[in-house]
């Protein structure tokens, strides 16, 4: 008997990855600290990749 059912981990959209952004951009300016140690880390892992592909000519 197979455990699968439907479509499970899969890829969110662009929208739906914008949609999450902003929801934790709400609850951190609401003073939710950890939506904001969140932001911060998005923030790092973002500036981090364009620092490499800039290195890497990409």
């Amino acid at each position: 008997m197979s455990s699968r059912q439907g479509r499970r981990n899969t890829k969110p959209t662009r929208s739906e990855v914008a949609s999450y952004y902003r929801l934790l951009k709400s609850a951190a300016e609401s003073g939710d600290t950890d939506a904001a140690r969140h932001l911060i880390d998005l923030h790092e892992r973002h500036c981090s990749e364009q620092r490499e592909n800039k290195r890497d000519g990409v």
